[in-house]
């Protein structure tokens, strides 16, 4: 039914090179209408999803992506050029409008709710940029073990009396 949809379109305004990875993305793209009225009820049913109800947004990881949307626009990052940011917005355009037509079955949840986010990680690991784990800063490890690509086994560091500690809650926070 396309009255009871609440996204009609977006369109890439801005590729640059994303600040994480070099070798990926970070996109900006504008939305064609304001999917604010949409974020708590996504809250409610979608899974890696982080909801800022001061920020008015929603931050979902979508494998080694982060997509931020906003009443009027989305920043990506880690996305493979233009193509792919173009897969995650419809991607997204399709998730907004299947739970907005379901929206009289969900109970809509205004709480914030928060995934483990980088710097979450960064703060429980050694913080030294030993680079025993074949990368150059513990921000870069960070940001592998969210995105799955890095394990905490990786870090020989967490095992240690004074690091071990953070370790086994990152183990906790990641299962």
């Amino acid at each position: 039914m396309k009255d009871e949809e609440l996204l009609h379109g977006s369109a890439i305004v801005r590729i640059q090179d994303c600040i994480a990875d070099p070798e990926k993305n970070r996109v900006i793209a504008e939305l064609s209408d304001d999917v604010s009225a949409v974020f708590t009820y996504l809250n409610a049913v979608a899974p890696n999803l982080t909801y800022n109800p001061g920020a008015h947004s929603v931050t979902i990881k979508r494998g080694t992506r982060l997509l931020t949307f906003y009443p009027h626009l989305a920043i990506m990052a880690k996305v493979d050029g233009r193509e792919d940011a173009e897969a995650q917005l419809r991607w997204f355009q399709d998730l907004v409008n299947d739970v907005w037509q379901r929206r009289a079955e969900i109970t809509p949840c205004h709480e914030p709710r928060k995934v483990l986010g980088w710097l979450d990680a960064y703060l429980l690991l050694p913080k030294l940029n030993c680079r025993e784990c074949g990368l150059p800063t513990c921000v870069a490890f960070a940001f592998g073990l969210l995105t799955q690509e890095r394990r905490l086994e990786e870090c020989p560091r967490l095992a240690e009396a004074p690091y071990s500690e953070g370790g086994q809650r990152l183990r906790e926070l990641l299962t």
